[in-house]
C-alpha cells in the first residue's frame, strides 16, 4: 500500500479540493470586475443616464442592477477565463507547495500572483495586435491581483494548512 507521502499528487479531501479548485476562479472574477468597475473604468456600472425616465432614480435601482450584471460577467469569465489556469498550473502549484511548503496562505498568494500574472501575459498574445503599450502592464496586474485572489480563496476553501504535515517529505 502507498503512503501519502509516495505519491504527491494524492490528497485525502477530493471533495474539498474539487469544490476550492471550481470555485476559487469565479469569485475571484466577480470580486475583480466589481474593483475595476468601481475604480479603474469609473462609471462602469450603469448608472441612469436620462433623469426624465422615472424609474430610473428609484433608489438607486441602476446601480444595483449594473454591479449585478458586472459581477455575473465576472463570475463567467473568471470560470472561462480562470478554470484552464487553475487545471494547468494552479492544481500543481498546490500539490507543490503542500509537498514542499508550510502551505500558509502567504506562499498560496505568491503563487497565484505568480500564475495570474502569466494568465494576464498569455492573454495579452490574444489582443497583442490591438492592445495599446501601456495596456500589456495593465492585463499583468489584473492578471496577477485575480490570481491573487484565487489562491487566497483556495486557500480558504480548501485549508491545506491543516493537513500540510502529513504530505511533508
Amino acid at each position: 500500500m502507498t503512503d501519502a507521502k509516495d505519491n504527491w499528487l494524492t490528497t485525502t479531501k477530493p471533495t474539498r479540493l474539487a469544490i476550492s479548485a471550481l470555485m476559487s476562479p469565479p469569485i475571484a472574477g466577480m470580486v475583480v470586475s466589481l474593483i475595476l468597475a468601481l475604480t479603474v473604468f469609473n462609471g462602469g456600472l450603469a448608472l441612469p443616464q436620462d433623469p426624465e425616465i422615472p424609474q430610473a432614480g428609484a433608489a438607486g435601482l441602476g446601480f444595483v442592477s449594473g454591479a449585478m450584471t458586472v459581477m455575473a460577467i465576472g463570475f463567467m469569465l473568471g470560470g472561462l477565463i480562470g478554470w484552464p489556469v487553475m487545471l494547468v498550473l494552479g492544481l500543481p502549484a498546490h500539490a507543490l507547495l503542500l509537498r514542499k511548503t508550510s502551505a500558509k496562505i502567504g506562499w498560496y498568494a505568491l503563487a497565484g500572483g505568480v500564475i495570474g500574472a502569466g494568465g494576464g501575459l498569455a492573454r495579452l498574445f490574444q489582443t497583442v495586435a490591438t492592445a495599446p503599450a501601456n495596456g500589456y502592464l495593465l492585463y499583468m496586474a489584473i492578471g496577477a491581483v485575480t490570481g491573487t485572489l484565487a489562491a487566497v480563496v483556495f486557500w480558504w476553501l480548501r485549508r491545506p494548512d491543516k493537513d500540510a504535515a502529513e504530505y511533508q517529505s
